[in-house]
């Protein structure tokens, strides 16, 4: 016991610094684990939004399809509206 207490003495930086790097090491794996929890987060909101793009990009060439139509049927309304007042 009297020599391990001696030892400890001498050698306590040594000791202080394998415990710090120890939890050093606990602290950056703990770390590493929620930046890939992260970055599988932002992948997933990443899909979402190209998900929600590709939506969006359908819904205005829908909206503009049907912009077309209308000013087709304008014009055909318009003559319609105006043969029906000649008469």
């Amino acid at each position: 016991m009297h020599s391990l207490a001696a030892r400890i003495k001498n050698e306590w930086k040594a000791i202080v610094v394998a415990v710090w790097m120890i939890a050093f090491s606990g602290y950056l794996l703990y770390l590493n684990s929620t930046v890939r929890e992260i970055s599988q987060m932002t992948s997933k909101l990443s899909s979402d939004v190209d998900s929600v793009e590709s939506i969006l990009i359908s819904t205005d060439n829908n909206v503009s399809e049907m912009k077309k139509r209308i000013d087709e049927m304008s014009t055909k309304v318009d003559i319609l509206h105006k043969r029906i007042r000649r008469r």
